[in-house]
């Protein structure tokens, strides 16, 4: 029988349905799943609430010494069984007596569980537990025939847990489930928050993003309708505020991975890409350090998912890398830069300078991100049926010194970079307030025509202006006759 959701968690749905499915799996023997996602994405909720829903044990691992650490997962496994299990002094000895325990109180409904919650904690001062684990399975695994066990690494270093099924790692080929937590999608973000504007959602995902564990530590959203005075009143109590957690954010984030310790480089490669740096040569010029220099920390940016890496989806060209937290890129591009102010809680005057790198290296960024995800996530509800990959391309043109296209769409059989991709949608996406006219067709209809020009099939494709503004007259006629697709707010939360 399947397990049904708590109402006390929002959206997860696939997540709770493939959680539930490994932990109600009869099968005989030991099984590994492997949860991972960046802090305050709902991870430790998640899997609380799971195992209330089962029979099982939640433990949470801390920052403390290999011997306190041994005692708390004593401690946490009485607490799950009900009666103490002694004390240990090796991780061989705590696993095996908790498989060995949890195996004998064995329920009728589901197999027992185990839950290690912020495992990179543990491996930092015991790197032989996943070995230790890896023992375990290979004697407990599925063809053992021993009693079913199921064992969840949780953890909030991506870097870390990340590299746990890596090629020569001890748990190689011995888990079942590889699972990443991701934050909310903006629709689903703005339900968690209880916001119906699309505008008000709209900012507060362009400062937060979709992570649901900011709302805790915020409260409630903006007041629909309080213009940006109440904008700016609730930046002036959350982000803005020395004495809130949300102050020193990208801090707290840096610590997630072990292997940060000279933070200060992090943080310039952090505000380098914020500003617009999109390569490594051009953050070396920013940071100061040659391009080569680099490469050790971007890798482990990267593998910690501080930043994206995003494919051009036609030409064969490097990268271009941005920063992948909303909230990251806020802090490096408005907070920062106005530190002191912030701190002196004089942070009208800041604000007030800020607005314009706000509304074009924020809100732009954002907005065009949303018109991707929408044209991947919500397209067909227009009519756009045939979208496979989605992201940005930039069209050679001698006339105007070449196009970037915010918004390209492949048909579903098509492979990115490969010319006899089917290009299925050109998309234009501006935040501005600033009414989108009829010259944003003529735009993508030009590009439309240089790239069939060099030989890609546009025979399909599908023109599209993403717009937060009311459109010009000329603009709203091309909609009406099917020249364009017209996304609005509406549309693109789904209000409309």
């Amino acid at each position: 029988m399947p397990i049904p959701k708590p109402a006390a968690v929002f959206d997860r749905i696939h997540e709770w349905d493939e959680l539930t499915r490994f932990c109600s799996d009869p099968a005989p023997g030991l099984r590994i799943g492997i949860v991972r996602g960046r802090r305050r994405h709902g991870k430790s909720f998640l899997l609380e609430h799971l195992c209330r829903s089962v029979h099982s044990v939640y433990t949470l691992a801390l920052q403390q010494s290999r011997a306190m650490a041994l005692d708390r997962f004593a401690d946490g496994l009485a607490q799950g069984l009900g009666f103490r299990v002694g004390r240990f002094t090796s991780w061989v000895e705590a696993m095996d007596t908790a498989a060995d325990v949890l195996g004998s109180v064995r329920g009728d409904a589901t197999p027992p569980l185990l839950v290690l919650d912020e495992f990179p904690y543990l491996v930092e001062h015991s790197p032989e537990l996943p070995s230790v684990l890896q023992a375990l399975y290979d004697q407990r695994g599925p063809s053992s025939g021993k009693p079913p066990l199921r064992i969840i690494l949780c953890g909030s270093a991506i870097s870390t847990m990340s590299t746990l099924l890596a090629g020569d790692q001890a748990l190689r080929g011995r888990a079942v489930i590889d699972m990443r937590i991701g934050p909310f999608g903006f629709r689903d973000a703005a339900q968690y928050w209880g916001v119906d504007d699309p505008e008000t959602a709209f900012l507060v995902d362009a400062v937060l993003g979709g992570a649901p564990g900011y709302r805790d530590v915020v409260g409630d959203p903006p007041e629909p309708g309080s213009g940006e005075e109440g904008f700016y009143a609730w930046l002036a109590r959350s982000v803005f505020n020395p004495s809130h957690i949300l102050f020193t954010e990208p801090e707290y984030l840096l610590a997630e991975d072990p292997r940060i310790s000279d933070r200060a480089t992090y943080h310039a490669i952090w505000e380098a890409v914020a500003s617009g740096a999109a390569t490594p040569t051009q953050i070396g010029g920013l940071v100061g350090m040659d391009a080569k220099a680099l490469t050790y920390h971007l890798n482990i940016m990267r593998a910690a998912a501080f930043i994206r890496y995003d494919q051009d989806m036609l030409l064969q060209r490097k990268p271009v890398i941005t920063v992948a937290d909303p909230v990251v890129r806020f802090h490096d591009l408005v907070v920062r830069p106005n530190l002191v102010e912030f701190e002196m809680r004089e942070g009208r005057a800041a604000w007030e300078r800020s607005r314009e790198t706000f509304s074009s290296k924020v809100l732009g960024p954002h907005f065009e991100d949303m018109a991707r995800q929408w044209t991947l996530r919500h397209g067909r509800e227009y009519g756009l049926d045939d979208i496979g990959q989605v992201g940005t391309t930039t069209v050679a043109c001698r006339e105007h010194r070449g196009h970037e296209v915010d918004v390209v769409a492949l048909g579903r059989g098509s492979r990115a970079r490969d010319k006899g991709a089917r290009i299925t949608l050109l998309g234009e996406a501006k935040a501005t307030n600033k009414s989108r006219t009829g010259h944003d067709v003529r735009r993508l209809e030009h590009i439309r025509d240089l790239l069939s020009a060099q030989g890609w099939n546009t025979d399909d494709c599908r023109l599209a202006v993403y717009t937060r503004s009311e459109p010009a007259p000329e603009l709203a006629e091309a909609a009406r006759t099917g020249r364009t697709l017209l996304v609005g707010m509406r549309e693109l939360y789904g209000t409309g």
